[in-house]
């Protein structure tokens, strides 16, 4: 049964409103500190009121990088390429936020977007804010040119990673459209703005100039690479054939410091932390998601009655069609 919507948006309201309270004013006791505390470095997350602490602030970044808009307000943007950008921005700014635990599991993405996600640390490490990475189950190509600019990886046995190196996917059509009888009309301002055009067979001046933006970016990643892991870019270069490698065999390699899980790498920004600050406790580790409240209750599927498969589904069933999401075209430059 479909619940009317406009008591959908109340009952949200409401129960925004008796959240909030409830998360600011509710600390956990003493005991409940200490358990938290464990023996991998971890120290205890006080709910919202780590926010007013000297702290860990934990990033994560998932999935394609791209610079895309972030979900709207039904759905997570946790772990976007924007939504962690802007976090990494604003623990530049935030005095609270001593270091910082970037969580990547990402198969790459677009050249500029890890760019910018690589300076964003960078300048991190510049204000002297130490900036620890943790690799999920892929950090490839885009997810290692962010990874290898912080002060020390650490990635699992298994983790995929490398696949350093630039690529661009094209496709030709005049096979098929000459058989179903397509003939493309072009007018262009100059000879190469129509370059790599699927309806006929690219040049080879087309395909020099395509080949020298490649081997430039790739000048770039290899670059970033060598200065962030302090290896000789005729090193780099050796293994930067686009191949990936597993955390063990990175390690090997010096493109990973050392092996272990998330909370080994807690572990290691602790010690960092506790050497550069001065300190004899654990900074409290801030690794609440950015997921919105509505999302979480939106997941629920016996909530309202929506028969979706997933808090987007649902989603899409209380918006109107004006504002559905359009698809995506894929970009053409990456790093994958």
């Amino acid at each position: 049964m479909r619940i009317n919507q406009r008591w959908f948006v109340w009952i949200i309201l409401v129960l925004c409103l008796l959240a909030v309270p409830v998360a600011v004013f509710t600390k956990p006791t003493s005991k409940e500190k200490d358990t938290s505390t464990s023996s991998s470095g971890e120290g205890s997350s006080d709910g919202l009121m780590v926010r007013f602490k000297d702290r860990i602030e934990v990033v994560k970044l998932s999935g394609m990088i791209i610079d895309k808009t972030d979900a709207g307000v039904f759905s997570s943007s946790a772990g976007s390429s924007s939504s962690a950008l802007k976090d990494l921005r604003k623990a530049l700014k935030n005095d609270k936020i001593k270091a910082v635990l970037l969580r990547v599991n990402s198969p790459g993405g677009t050249v500029p977007t890890s760019q910018e996600l690589y300076q964003a640390v960078i300048d991190l490490k510049k204000k002297g804010k130490p900036v620890v990475v943790s690799m999920g189950d892929v950090a490839a190509s885009g997810g290692y040119y962010v990874a290898c600019a912080a002060d020390r990886v650490v990635a699992n046995p298994g983790t995929l990673t490398g696949s350093i190196g630039v690529i661009i996917n094209l496709i030709n059509f005049k096979g098929l459209a000459d058989k179903v009888g397509v003939t493309p009309a072009v007018i262009k301002s100059g000879e190469f703005k129509d370059i790599a055009s699927p309806y006929r067979p690219m040049t080879p001046a087309e395909h020099d100039i395509l080949q020298a933006l490649i081997m430039d970016s790739y000048d770039q990643f290899t670059t970033a690479v060598s200065e962030g892991r302090k290896l000789p870019i005729e090193t780099v270069k050796k293994i930067a054939d686009g191949r990936i490698y597993s955390g063990r065999q990175a390690q090997k390699l010096g493109l990973v410091d050392e092996l272990g899980s998330y909370s080994d790498a807690v572990a290691a920004l602790q010690k960092i932390c506790k050497e550069r600050y001065h300190l004899s406790e654990n900074l409290p580790v801030d690794d609440n998601s950015s997921e919105g409240f509505l999302s979480s209750l939106i997941e629920s599927r016996s909530f309202a009655g929506l028969g979706a498969t997933s808090p987007e589904q649902a989603a899409l069933e209380l918006l109107p069609a004006s504002l559905l999401p359009k698809l995506n075209k894929q970009p053409l430059w990456l790093m994958q």
